[in-house]
């Protein structure tokens, strides 16, 4: 009698992209760093994650139904949460998930709107480029 797999019955977040996903596909570009970064984190717990392996992943199109919500939570803290690149560059990368995403799960999208509207408010205390404040105006009219 064969017996039946025995369920992984970890948190989500104890899991790898791999695990929850498979093998999928691995980025199509040339940028060997690139594919190395993701592949590499593809590998890890997703609750390992720092807000640059968040913005880049979620930048990439990979894994969104897990990280977007880590990231949610991150950006409820703080909007302007900082990547690698400058603040604010986490809410940017958020905010330019394909509108198909949201669609599918309007309780992220509604999470996300709050954000983009606490950021707009407080854009003028946040050291952050300018060119964010427009981004994030063109966001918050997709996502309401």
């Amino acid at each position: 009698m064969r017996q039946s797999p025995i369920p992984d019955l970890r948190p989500t977040r104890d899991k790898t992209l791999f695990e929850l996903e498979g093998a999928g596909d691995v980025v199509s570009t040339y940028d060997r760093h690139l594919v190395n970064a993701v592949r590499r984190l593809r590998g890890l717990p997703i609750r390992e994650y720092r807000i640059e392996d968040l913005r880049l992943m979620i930048g990439q199109g990979i894994g969104l139904p897990y990280l977007v919500p880590l990231a949610l939570e991150v950006l409820e803290a703080d909007p302007f949460a900082k990547g690698d690149y400058y603040r604010g560059d986490l809410l940017k990368m958020v905010t330019s998930v394909p509108q198909g995403f949201w669609s599918d799960h309007p309780s992220f999208r509604r999470r996300a709107a709050h954000v983009v509207r606490r950021a707009l408010q407080g854009f003028d205390q946040a050291e952050t480029i300018p060119e964010l404040r427009n981004d994030l105006r063109a966001a918050g009219a997709q996502l309401d």
